[in-house]
């Protein structure tokens, strides 16, 4: 349009719809169809040839998609003064889908005629995208749904809001229950205070509008039954475009099983499998700890242990029955002692017992009852069995070899004075 030569005619409105994808048009839906006028965006966009400047109204109007059809008769069938928007779905002569977008009003002429007058916006692309979109929320749910972890999402205030079935697989409650549930009731105090603490930073951090910390450590969970869960709790912030922290999302895999495993091998690598005690290695350390730990005055007494005659046992009995006498010698020293002594096997038949605070009378003591206990209670068909014990108190700066040391030579004067008894080790 050129300035000064008036308001802008038909054919510059036609070059602006035209350039911009918006397509007007005038459809005469009674008495008969056809198009009146029709922008050539449309038929451009469905693959219909244009021929002298007009189109077929049939031709259009059969690109239709049949998920549309009945979108497309109530618009044919509007009556004088409805007004319609209606998304219409077509298919491009070469097979793709075209989404339209139309807003519809029909007139009534003075000779008797309806037509329907209407602006159609091209909406493939958003149609695409939204398309896009709910496959891929759509996938996320599938995952979320079926992942073996447990997933949740919570609030701003606090309030969770979305928590994956795979808690009621690791914690035995339904995802109603666990929506329901108060910090105290989802974890044991120590790790509640623990969930607690980064809970305040990342709020902290919110407000002071400084990036929040994530979270990645193991925490305990309440199952249904009271027993404890333990999990790998990962917890991050979730951004929307402009950065603000819109939720906190939280990942949560249940380790209980690793855990009874790492458990196990540290049970196994410190004591012996067969009775229980604690093994020589883990038992040199603590002796070991105890003898650094010692003050001035605190006593410590050492028990060296031997189950005599075993050996007869194994050649007469079998070796399964010595080790059941091995594993009855174990529970009745630990049966027999005080609650902060140790118990230790030493090697073979050989035990050794810690007596914390306990001077070498009292120790003498304790082994004399050991002794008659283990010689008075028969171990079922083998009869009476016993052993012989050697007792020493550690001196002052005394190291542990020569501790251990003096309890052997105890216990082996203990065995040439006849078996079954108790020997103290040599004074000064």
């Amino acid at each position: 349009m050129s300035e000064g030569t008036g308001p802008p005619g038909p054919e510059w409105f036609e070059q602006i719809a035209h350039n911009s994808g918006v397509i007007f048009y005038a459809l005469r839906i009674h008495p008969d169809v056809a198009f009146e006028y029709l922008g050539s965006a449309l038929p451009a966009r469905l693959g219909i040839p244009v021929a002298d400047g007009t189109v077929d109204s049939a031709a259009v109007l059969d690109r239709i998609d049949p998920e549309s059809a009945e979108q497309m008769a109530a618009t044919l069938a509007m009556t004088p003064g409805q007004e319609l928007t209606v998304d219409l779905k077509w298919q491009h002569v070469e097979g793709r889908s075209v989404y339209s977008r139309a807003w519809l009003r029909a007139l009534q002429r003075p000779d008797g005629s309806v037509i329907q007058e209407g602006v159609v916006l091209d909406i493939t692309e958003l149609r695409e995208v939204e398309t896009d979109l709910r496959r891929s929320e759509e996938r996320n749910r599938l995952l979320a749904e079926n992942a073996w972890d447990v997933i949740w999402t919570m609030a701003l205030d606090g309030k969770v809001t979305y928590v994956n079935p795979a808690v009621e697989r690791v914690r035995g409650i339904t995802v109603e229950e666990a929506m329901r549930q108060t910090p105290e009731e989802i974890n044991p105090p120590e790790s509640a205070a623990r969930v607690a603490e980064h809970f305040q930073q990342v709020f902290a951090a919110i407000q002071a509008g400084t990036p929040p910390p994530n979270f990645r450590g193991e925490i305990e969970y309440y199952r249904k039954d009271g027993s404890i869960m333990t999990g790998e709790l990962q917890v991050i912030a979730n951004r929307d475009a402009t950065g603000q922290v819109v939720e906190l999302v939280g990942v949560t895999r249940d380790i209980s099983d690793r855990k009874a495993f790492e458990a196990e091998l540290r049970n196994h690598a410190v004591t012996d499998t067969l009775t229980g005690a604690w093994n020589r290695r883990q038992s040199t350390e603590l002796l070991a700890a105890d003898l650094t730990a010692r003050r001035p005055g605190n006593a410590l007494s050492l028990l060296m242990l031997d189950i005599d005659n075993f050996k007869t046992v194994n050649d007469s009995f079998g070796h399964q029955a010595g080790d059941h006498v091995l594993i009855e010698v174990a529970g009745r020293l630990r049966r027999g002692l005080r609650g902060n002594d140790m118990v230790a096997r030493w090697g073979g038949e050989e035990f050794v017992v810690l007596l914390r605070d306990c001077a070498l009378p009292e120790a003498l003591t304790l082994a004399e009852g050991i002794r008659a206990e283990i010689a008075e209670v028969p171990f079922g068909a083998l009869g009476r069995l016993t052993v012989s014990i050697g007792v020493a108190e550690v001196r002052a700066d005394e190291d542990l070899a020569s501790w251990l040391e003096r309890a052997d030579q105890a216990l082996y004067r203990a065995k040439r004075a006849g078996r079954n008894g108790v020997a103290a080790a040599e004074a000064d």
